[in-house]
């Protein structure tokens, strides 16, 4: 009875083992995937409102926006009315041809459409030493910036539309705007729809976004980076050949902590605490890397500049993210700010994950636009 006991006993904890395996196998998957394909539903326009799906972002208070289906997008404002399967808003900006009815969109946090809504835009290609290009918007007067470029690097999972965000504060700042797509994000020449590597492959595109800058002219450039761009903004300052033209960060939501945030999803799905350290194991062995289909294994532990051994850039930097972020937890940033002094946080009260900008844009853009004057001329 002893020796069938010890069996059963060894059956059930390989299996436990297996399972866990499991779990660690699908929380890195999810945490590198791609991003998923544009998801459309109805929406109702009726005079200044428009009625959409009820979904955990469509309730939110705030500015945001609607993709139609023909390309076209719309700025959607507060909530007016919240039912169990609809919310009513009302409706900023309507595009031109765009009737009351019955309409089909995608909704997304990019409340700025399009570069040309921001300044005088360029469309340009910043070529890539990897080859191929990734395609960039150059949006202000080169003149008038005197030398002085932000380059906005987006986050995982999202894309230029919304980096755009940050932009007008660069504008009314008097700074060029460049923003950028990297490795993984589709928009880069040849298409490169691998599986994120948490910003260690994706920072030398930026990297060569701040090559492409300095030779258009750029003297002092601001590197202002969103959620996962704060990893690639701190990987590519490590190592630029141009680092010395780095004369600050704005950081918005920053991964500066990658075990932070991978805990933060393992306790947000209550998972078992070492699901979150079992996954990035998989993530860092060359095994793992093959089974997930990454070009490269990622040590996500060694991405740490808050409490780790590796050295933070020494630039002036703005943090810009909210106490109540459910994505990319704020104790990083407010741990990170108690140890660099030349760094400063604005924290928010705003909900979601990187919608600073969409709750509180007043705020949001004094923030970075004072910054960035009070850097004044390197």
């Amino acid at each position: 009875m002893i020796r069938s006991l010890a069996v059963g006993t060894g059956v059930a904890a390989a299996t436990v083992a297996v399972a866990h395996t499991a779990l660690a196998g699908y929380v890195a998957r999810r945490l590198i995937a791609p991003k998923a394909p544009k998801v459309y539903a109805p929406i109702t326009v009726a005079g200044d409102t428009v009625t959409v799906p009820a979904t955990r972002e469509s309730r939110e208070p705030g500015t945001y926006g609607l993709w139609l289906d023909d390309g076209r997008h719309v700025v959607v404002g507060e909530p007016l009315r919240i039912d169990k399967n609809r919310v009513v808003r009302t409706l900023a900006s309507r595009p031109d041809g765009l009737e009351d009815g019955d309409a089909v969109a995608t909704w997304t946090s990019q409340s700025i459409g399009a570069p040309e809504e921001v300044g005088p835009t360029r469309h340009v290609s910043v070529p890539l030493r990897r080859g191929g290009v990734a395609e960039a918007w150059e949006v202000g007067d080169r003149e008038n910036a005197d030398g002085r470029w932000t380059i906005h690097v987006h986050g995982l999972r999202s894309s230029r539309n919304g980096a755009l965000r940050s932009t007008p504060a660069s504008a009314d700042a008097g700074w060029m705007s460049l923003v950028v797509s990297f490795a993984g994000d589709e928009e880069c020449a040849p298409a490169d729809s691998l599986p994120s590597t948490l910003g260690t492959r994706e920072w030398r595109d930026v990297d060569d976004a701040i090559s492409y800058a300095v030779e258009q002219g750029a003297r002092e450039i601001v590197v202002v980076a969103w959620s996962m761009g704060g990893t690639i903004a701190m990987l590519a300052l490590e190592q630029s050949a141009h680092r010395d033209r780095v004369t600050g960060l704005v950081l918005v939501a920053p991964a500066l902590d990658w075990t932070r945030v991978v805990e933060n999803a393992v306790a947000g799905a209550r998972l078992p605490r070492s699901v979150a350290g079992s996954s990035m194991r998989i993530l860092g062995s060359s095994l793992g890397a093959r089974a997930l289909g990454l070009v490269e294994a990622v040590d996500a532990r060694a991405l740490n500049w808050v409490d780790g051994p590796r050295p933070a850039p020494q630039v002036r930097t703005l943090i810009v993210h909210s106490l109540r972020d459910p994505v990319v937890p704020v104790s990083g940033s407010l741990a990170y700010v108690k140890r660099h002094p030349e760094a400063e946080l604005v924290a928010f009260d705003t909900t979601g994950h990187c919608n600073e900008a969409n709750q509180d844009a007043t705020r949001f853009h004094d923030a970075i636009s004072g910054f960035l004057r009070g850097l004044g001329h390197g």
